[in-house]
């Protein structure tokens, strides 16, 4: 084991229904921020021909009775984080893909969790519940993603139905709290009768209805599955295009194209792949191969913040209050001990409305600082540059990327240290903007060799 991915679909339509439980079990829809379209919908609104994308008066039409919610996107971020945060229970090298995809660096930890079982059963038990998270362990980074996504199969969802493997190679376990046999009846639909085993759950002898299936899978969502190493490939070839790591446009030309499943698309010619889609494609090609070479990347500086928070009742809707407040939580994280007598690299400052509508900004510094006046300035050029979806509720600022370099004094003479020095904080800097490090490394590898290309190799430089 290597990656886990930790995988929330639907997380926007997730939170809406967590704060109006009624709705659960019936056609419901996300709009998206324009408020035109549909975003997101209920498996019980696509059984209804309601389509991501069309239209909600298109929607309506199809399904009178649907529920048409508006998007929170304070509650979406707030619910990503808590995501994150879970993780970070378990494993110290955690990325978040986009909000509601996180993955985890399994390595070294073994001494800790004895089997996958536990690992798995950590993970589920840290997340947040009323989430239902889904969990997905590989050795690469994009089969671990596609495993998560279909740990998540429901009888409503035949599109994401993982088949029974007869060799066992996957592995689909649950959480402990639910009976296997329940879960694989519940997986395989009642179609089954009979001794077929799914990561050694057997279903029982009788067939079993679909409302006895939806009663086993709501009784405990949260699932895990788990691809043996070396089925990689094996168990992405019939997995849809959409799962591949690229972008609308490319998807869309996919789908022109005829492509429908990850395994057809690893059967194209990787020369041919590369032509036509550049590298994104050849990334996405060698993950649908089975041979991701993307590795965990974990957020910058993530342990190196202070935040600090502020309620505001009634809700700021001036500019200058809205200045006063980020100076006050500028002056309470100054004061922080992790911060004192340290530097901040960057600045983010967040606002929610009453409605839950998010606004966030953030700064990196040119250079590292601990003025307070130059701090107040950049929260000030924020706030006097944006536009604010409404009366502000609850603010959020953090400094990040605290370092303890207090300051510099050049010399008469810079000699060949000063620069690697600077050099060195250069790409700090660098790799706190853009999440990694841009500049790469002659590295020797091979000098006996008589190849050129195995003499030496291009490495990240990372100070």
């Amino acid at each position: 084991m290597s990656i886990a991915c930790l995988l929330v679909p639907s997380l926007a339509l997730t939170c809406e229904l967590v704060e109006r439980p009624q709705l659960v079990g019936r056609p419901v829809a996300l709009a998206d921020e324009a408020g035109l379209r549909v975003y997101e919908a209920t498996p019980e609104a696509r059984q209804r021909g309601v389509q991501d994308g069309m239209t909600l008066r298109e929607a309506v039409a199809l399904c009178p009775a649907l529920a048409v919610l508006e998007q929170r996107p304070a509650r979406i971020i707030h619910a990503a984080e808590r995501l994150v945060e879970a993780v970070e229970q378990v494993s110290p090298l955690v990325e978040e893909v986009e909000p509601g995809v996180v993955l985890a660096d399994l390595v070294g930890l073994e001494g800790l969790y004895s089997d996958t079982e536990q690992l798995a059963e950590a993970l589920l038990r840290w997340a947040p519940r009323e989430l239902r998270p889904q969990l997905g362990i590989a050795e690469e980074r994009f089969t671990a993603i596609a495993a998560a996504a279909t740990a998540g199969y429901t009888p409503e969802s035949p599109a994401t139905q993982a088949e029974p493997d007869p060799r066992g190679v996957f592995d689909m376990s649950p959480a402990p709290q639910l009976d296997k046999a329940r879960l694989a009846q519940a997986q395989l639909d009642g179609t089954q009768a009979g001794g077929t085993q799914s990561g050694g759950a057997r279903s029982s002898g009788a067939p079993t209805d679909g409302a006895t299936a939806r009663a086993a899978a709501s009784e405990q969502p949260q699932r895990w599955l788990r691809i043996a190493p070396g089925h990689s490939a094996d168990f992405l070839s019939d997995r849809p295009a959409r799962l591949l790591p690229l972008d609308v446009a490319t998807l869309a030309q996919l789908a022109l194209l005829g492509i429908r499943t990850v395994g057809e698309f690893a059967a194209l010619p990787r020369h041919a792949v590369t032509a036509q889609f550049g590298l994104p494609g050849e990334r996405a090609w060698l993950a649908a191969t089975g041979v991701d070479p993307t590795p965990v990347r974990p957020k910058p500086f993530a342990r190196e913040r202070v935040i600090e928070h502020s309620q505001s009742e009634p809700p700021i809707v001036t500019r200058e209050a809205m200045a006063l407040h980020a100076r006050q939580l500028l002056l309470r994280a100054m004061r922080h001990p992790r911060a004192a007598k340290r530097l901040a690299r960057f600045v983010r400052l967040r606002a929610v409305t009453e409605d839950d509508h998010l606004w966030e900004k953030q700064q990196t510094l040119r250079e590292p600082t601990g003025d307070r006046d130059r701090l107040h300035v950049v929260l000030n050029t924020l706030i006097e540059y944006s536009e604010f979806p409404g009366p502000i509720a609850h603010m959020e600022l953090e400094l990040g990327g605290l370092t303890n370099e207090q300051g510099r004094q050049t010399g008469l003479f810079i000699d060949h240290a000063r620069r690697r020095e600077q050099l060195d904080d250069m790409v700090r800097q660098l790799k706190a903007r853009f999440g990694r490090s841009p500049m790469t490394q002659i590295v020797e590898v091979e000098p006996w060799s008589r190849l050129p290309e195995r003499r030496f190799a291009l490495m990240d430089y990372d100070p």
